[in-house]
């Protein structure tokens, strides 16, 4: 399904009317329920033996499916990446910063002799949880004069459609630029904007700040080489030291000049020299010496630029990551949790939605994967 049909199926399930219960069965249905000794606590919770409910919030799980499908036609990389469950209120998890500690041909022995022990080089780290959460909501008002003024338009479509559009902006842009170790990091600085509830992005884990500089990630800056040589550079440097870069993300500036450096060599056209991102979503890739990189633009600003330290340069990264190396870690629900507060529970005629989820990025092996900078444009 396309954009538009999701906003259409969106449209309906909100619109669509519940039965009318003009005889008060419901109630009395709901009243039975409550009274038995077998039902949970946690549907007492939301029922009563009245009217209904208590004014607790409604989980949505029928509009969860059409809203996470918006999110990912904005935020494709989200679906492609893999999902696990983190094991506290921060993920702690043993990074890998070498995959062996002995010299090259270390592990040869003679015929009767002793077998060498070695290990990796592992870093103990946690990775932040971050809450996403927006609230959305349109008075019974506005509702009632779109109805009937005749307006193609639904508000509360509207207003959830917005609110997925700001999550999706929000989460992009703290798994590329979020920082939560850094204290006194600002937008102009290699470490990013320090927010303290935030989660740590790959500008920082795979950059040179003073939290990360131990983790061994790939850097290099753009000089003589164009953009295709850094992109197959540093991806076939990460291959050299025992990963599999798969994927690259960049700024649609990059992004152009990159497709602007291939005009004179080759002539794309249809689906050649590309590969499904997630299903509907194509992307173009580059060939290096161990694999493809598939090349996803990221429309916006959360790409940032940052001043570059060695020449007080403006730049902007190119990230090149190793998928197997890297897992959304989630609380509660590994996709997005849609809670409706019931008109009229607080007094306000409105109708309300708090959309979130808790997720942090894991990014188990940096040394695997890295960065390019080039000047911003």
């Amino acid at each position: 399904m396309n954009e538009q049909d999701l906003d259409r199926q969106l449209r309906y399930m909100l619109q669509e009317s519940p039965n009318r219960d003009e005889g008060g069965m419901t109630s009395r249905i709901i009243g039975e329920i409550y009274k038995q000794p077998f039902t949970p606590r946690a549907m007492k919770g939301i029922l009563d033996s009245s009217s209904g409910t208590t004014g607790n919030v409604l989980i949505r799980q029928d509009l969860e499916p059409v809203l996470y499908a918006l999110f990912a036609k904005r935020f494709p990389v989200f679906d492609r990446l893999a999902k696990g469950p983190s094991n506290g209120l921060v993920h702690a998890a043993t990074q890998i910063t070498a995959p062996d500690s002995g010299a090259m041909g270390s592990s040869v022995i003679t015929e009767i002799g002793t077998v060498p022990y070695s290990t990796g080089a592992y870093n103990r780290v946690t990775f932040p949880i971050a809450v996403f959460a927006t609230g959305r909501g349109v008075t019974l008002k506005e509702i009632a004069a779109v109805a009937q003024g005749g307006s193609p338009y639904d508000p509360s479509r509207t207003e959830m459609s917005n609110g997925m559009t700001k999550l999706a902006l929000d989460m992009q842009y703290m798994f590329l630029q979020g920082n939560a170790s850094n204290a006194g990091g600002t937008l102009t600085q290699e470490a990013g904007l320090y927010n303290a509830n935030g989660i740590d992005g790959f500008r920082g884990v795979l950059g040179s700040v003073t939290a990360f500089s131990a983790n061994n990630a790939i850097q290099a800056d753009i000089s003589s080489m164009n953009i295709t040589e850094s992109l197959r550079f540093g991806a076939t440097k990460g291959a050299n030291a025992g990963g599999r870069p798969s994927l690259a993300f960049m700024s649609l500036n990059s992004k152009q000049a990159f497709d602007d450096e291939q005009s004179t060599n080759v002539r794309y056209d249809g689906l050649q020299n590309t590969t499904e991102l997630i299903p509907g979503v194509r992307v173009k890739t580059l060939t290096y010496s161990d694999g493809d990189l598939a090349l996803v633009g990221l429309p916006g600003s959360t790409m940032g630029t940052y001043t570059r330290t060695s020449d007080s340069a403006l730049v902007e990264d190119l990230y090149f990551i190793d998928e197997s190396a890297i897992c959304i870690r989630w609380l509660y629900s590994e996709n997005f949790t849609v809670l409706q507060i019931p008109t009229g529970t607080d007094a306000v005629l409105s109708e309300r939605w708090i959309i979130f989820m808790m997720a942090g990025l894991e990014i188990a092996a940096p040394s695997f994967m890295g960065k390019i900078r080039r000047l911003a444009s």
